[in-house]
């Protein structure tokens, strides 16, 4: 009898089927959007504005409990390049109470590598809803106006966040895949698909 090789991609094993726009369509007829929120530092707020900042932004949420959820990825950073520009100006500087602080920056960028702390943690947020064919643009149209409130409610609360559009969202599956290597930089929109394609 003889064997039938079947090829299988990665895609076979991977949910997403298409990214268009700000959203992910799954296999199973989900469709997903994201928002990314960037890091704020509530330290270099008093105790009263922090209170105030994060009383007001869990009120928002109060009532919305369906269909999101909130999730952080860590990221390795490569500080090779910083390392480079540390010691180029390490070399240039003349004056030498700016050396010594330059060689502090790179001794404690050496340690954070030996550690493995070199990491930075991405926040997200996910909605979703399962779409029928026909059904479909309406689902669309709804997930984009709830992602907006999300928007909406960060950036009321003095937070920076974003709507994920399709290069950040490959970038965001590249990072399910292998974190290390998600490019954060630009993506060449000739090579958009390709790394979710092949994941």
């Amino acid at each position: 009898m003889q064997q039938i090789e079947r090829k299988l991609t990665v895609r076979d094993f991977v949910d997403a089927a298409d990214i268009r726009g700000q959203f992910l369509y799954r296999k199973d007829g989900y469709i997903l959007t994201y928002l990314r929120v960037y890091p704020y530092n509530l330290e270099l707020m008093t105790e009263e504005s922090r209170k105030g900042v994060t009383d007001n932004l869990a009120a928002t949420f109060k009532e919305d409990k369906q269909d999101f959820d909130y999730f952080s990825m860590p990221r390795e950073i490569d500080l090779d390049k910083y390392k480079i520009n540390l010691k180029e100006r390490y070399q240039q500087e003349m004056v030498i109470g700016k050396r010594r602080l330059i060689n502090m920056m790179m001794e404690q960028c050496a340690a954070l590598v030996m550690k493995g702390e070199n990491y930075e943690h991405q926040h997200f947020i996910r909605i979703w809803r399962l779409a029928t064919v026909s059904g479909k643009n309406r689902v669309e149209e709804a997930l984009a106006e709830r992602i907006k409130e999300f928007e909406t409610r960060y950036r009321n609360a003095g937070i920076h966040c974003e709507i994920l559009q399709e290069a950040e969202i490959v970038k965001l599956c590249n990072m399910f895949g292998n974190n290390i290597h998600a490019s954060h930089e630009a993506v060449d929109d000739t090579t958009l698909f390709s790394p979710i394609m092949q994941m």
